[in-house]
């Protein structure tokens, strides 16, 4: 009686331990990077293969792409980061024929900075492999090439955000080895 009395507790109490650590989890993950960002004016709900965000579910695509970092290994956290690099700078292209070019910059911003870890994260890693850096090396030029299409169609007060964008980008591509090429 005693043993189904603790397990009962425990549960409980374990159970409620695990909730708070979703909780903050999540409330952490609303804020994923320290960019001020104007709230969407107007969030949807529409059908599409993509979850932009503008769309009302957004908050809980990012929620699950945080959990999916945290829970990935060393190397393979690198090269999803890469991959939400380029699904945000798909997003930005997206909002910008939606005509949303402040939401498309701070995507672009959050795409930008995806990469920039994952490249910072790579160079201090030792155990990661050369081919891991070299391809990173290459997202990082594919990066700075499509940002650089993409700054032409922002309004000209958002360009010069773009353009300090790709300088910090190109300088750590110019600073990156190449020992691995």
């Amino acid at each position: 009686m005693l043993s189904n009395r603790m397990r009962v507790i425990s549960s409980v109490g374990s159970l409620l331990f695990g909730g708070a650590i979703l909780t903050i989890s999540l409330v952490a993950a609303s804020q994923p990077f320290a960019y001020v960002a104007p709230a969407a004016s107007h969030t949807s709900l529409y059908l599409n293969t993509r979850i932009l965000p503008d769309h009302a579910l957004y908050p809980v695509a990012m929620v699950l792409d945080r959990i999916m970092l945290l829970t990935s290994a060393r190397e393979q956290r690198v090269l999803r980061e890469v991959a939400f690099a380029f699904d945000r700078l798909d997003s930005a292209t997206d909002l910008l024929q939606k005509d949303k070019s402040q939401l498309a910059l701070v995507t672009l911003k959050k795409s930008q900075h995806y990469l920039l870890v994952a490249n910072s994260a790579a160079q201090a890693d030792k155990q990661t492999s050369p081919l891991t850096k070299t391809y990173l090396r290459r997202a990082l030029r594919a990066h700075i090439k499509r940002m650089a299409q993409l700054r032409s169609r922002f309004p000209l007060e958002e360009q010069q955000a773009i353009a300090d964008m790709l300088v910090q980008s190109t300088s750590l591509y110019t600073n990156l080895p190449t020992e691995a090429l």
